[in-house]
Order: C-alpha cells, then sequence, then structure tokens
C-alpha cells in the first residue's frame, strides 16, 4: 500500500479474497525489485548491499593484485557486478538518495580497485578515474534515459530502430563524461591521481592500448611501496624517510622524478615520453596515452 512521506503503513489492515485474509507488509518484492510504500527504494538498496558486498568480496579472492586473469577478464568480472547493481535502474533512479547512492559507489570502489590492481586504501574517484568506468550512479541516469526515450516512442507505436538507440547512446555517454568530469573537479580524497587523468579522461577512457600493472598503479596513487604512504597510512614504517636515497619524505614523485638511485631509468623514460617533466604526472599521462612505446615505458 503506498503512502505519504510523513505517514505509516497500517501493518494491521489486511485484504480479503474470498475466504482468505492477506495481511499488507511493508515491501513487496516485484520482478526483482524490492518496492517500499513511499517508493524510496531504502528496502530494495538495504537487500542489495551484502549481495553486492559479497561478490565484491569473491572477486577479491579470484584477482589478485599481483598474478591472476588478466585486465580483460577482470573487466568481465566487474560487469557482472554492475549488472546486479543497475539492475531496475531506470526505475529507481529518480528515487538515487544518498544512502542508496553510497550502497553503489562503495560497492564500485572495491570493483575498479582490483581492476586496476591498487591498493584497498585508494579512494573511489582516483580508482574509478584509472578504470576508466564512470561512476554507476551516473551510468544508471545514462539506463534511465533511454529507457524513456524507447518508451515515449513505443507509446506512440514506434519501435526505435537499432541506429537511434545507438545515437542516443553516444549522446547519454558524451553527457556521462561531461558529468564525470565535474564531479572529478573537486575530489575529495586521490587529487593527485585525478587531476593528472581529469584533463585527458576521455582520451584515457577510449585508449586501445595500455595495461595498469601493479606496480604502475602504485606510482599513479602513490599508494604502495613509498615511506610516506607506508608511515601515513599502512603504519609499516616509523618514519617517512627514503630508504634508496635518505630523502625527508619518500613518495611516489619522488621515486619518479628525483631520487638519484632511479638517475638512469629516469632518463631513459623522459626520453621515451618526449623530454616531458616527470614531475608533471598530467604531463607523463598524456604523454603515454599519446604513444604506445611510450606507455610500455612507463610501465616497466
Amino acid at each position: 500500500m503506498l503512502h505519504g512521506p510523513r505517514s505509516q503503513p497500517q501493518m494491521d489492515t489486511c485484504l480479503t479474497v474470498e475466504d482468505a485474509r492477506i495481511p499488507l507488509s511493508g515491501t513487496m518484492k516485484y520482478l526483482g525489485l524490492v518496492l517500499d510504500g513511499r517508493m524510496s527504494f531504502r528496502e530494495h538498496f538495504k537487500r542489495l548491499a551484502p549481495r553486492l558486498q559479497v561478490a565484491a568480496a569473491a572477486l577479491g579472492r579470484l584477482l589478485p593484485n599481483v598474478g591472476g586473469p588478466d585486465v580483460g577478464c577482470r573487466r568481465l568480472y566487474a560487469g557482472v557486478i554492475r549488472s546486479m547493481a543497475l539492475y531496475g535502474a531506470p526505475i529507481w533512479c529518480g528515487s538515487l538518495t544518498p544512502r542508496n547512492r553510497a550502497v553503489l559507489l562503495g560497492a564500485q570502489r572495491v570493483v575498479t580497485n582490483r581492476i586496476v590492481r591498487a591498493y584497498r586504501t585508494v579512494g573511489r574517484e582516483a580508482s574509478c578515474a584509472l578504470a576508466g568506468i564512470p561512476p554507476w550512479d551516473l551510468d544508471a541516469s545514462v539506463l534511465a534515459d533511454l529507457y524513456t526515450r524507447c518508451t515515449a516512442l513505443r507509446s506512440r507505436g514506434i519501435e526505435p530502430s537499432p541506429g537511434q538507440r545507438e545515437t542516443w547512446r553516444r549522446q547519454a555517454r558524451l553527457v556521462v563524461f561531461r558529468n564525470w568530469e565535474l564531479r572529478l573537479a573537486n575530489p575529495t580524497v586521490g587529487r593527485a591521481t585525478v587531476e593528472a587523468i581529469r584533463p585527458h579522461l576521455q582520451q584515457w577512457v577510449e585508449r586501445r592500448y595500455g595495461v595498469l600493472t601493479y606496480r604502475l598503479t602504485q606510482m599513479l596513487t602513490g599508494h604502495g611501496a613509498f615511506g610516506h604512504y607506508l608511515f601515513r597510512v599502512a603504519r609499516r614504517e616509523v618514519t617517512t624517510v627514503c630508504h634508496q636515497c635518505g630523502d625527508a619524505d619518500d613518495t611516489a614523485l619522488h621515486t619518479l622524478a628525483a631520487c638519484p638511485v632511479f638517475a638512469e631509468p629516469r632518463a631513459e623514460l623522459v626520453s621515451a615520453l618526449g623530454g616531458v617533466d616527470v614531475a608533471e604526472l598530467s604531463a607523463v599521462i598524456a604523454a603515454a596515452i599519446g604513444s604506445r612505446a611510450a606507455w610500455d615505458a612507463l610501465a616497466s
């Protein structure tokens, strides 16, 4: 039974069909969606959350950061969880509350971290950007838009052609990219990674080559075998000092651009990247996505 936002369901009410009494419930499951009286879908996401958590945990066991399946297989598994998360999106998208959105994006963070072989401490915005996967709430809006367009045509007795649906899909994807770029303009965590990728977001996502390795992801996120991270986040070091050269703050940028121990491989990398300043991570990414040889040099 539907009811307003300020009223409560009358749980003691029953429907009588012939001699059978059917008690009313606060929720109803219909075609895989859990409906509540206010159509807030709170109960749907409450039940969805543990399912996504279990699936994401299983993904972690199947896809270790070191070794394991390649990126194609990782994206395939991730697509399965995405399908679970976005089932019925055209129906519930308009009622997506901050709490429900957190359920979606929390599961997505686990998935994208596994795709790019990142530490679990890497934030969602950086993880999604590295994986080239838009936030699922934005994907949900695309599915809702396509559903609305198709339904409007069918209500007039017109079946949308495959070409028309593909055009709508491309238009919706452009909107997703614009909204995603706006969202990445003010990252809450992983600022260095996000700010490096954001200017080249579409080229990064659409590149035809370039796999993120375990070590390369550490370099791009700063979450890895660096004194700064091991001291401040992992709590596994007593100082942030670089074990190689003794610098006071061993960060990913220090290793990439300053540590004298790596001067020779750094010179080779700069040459392969076309002479860019490796201290500018955005310039490094621009060079890497512009040339397969440059990417291979960076990944090695």
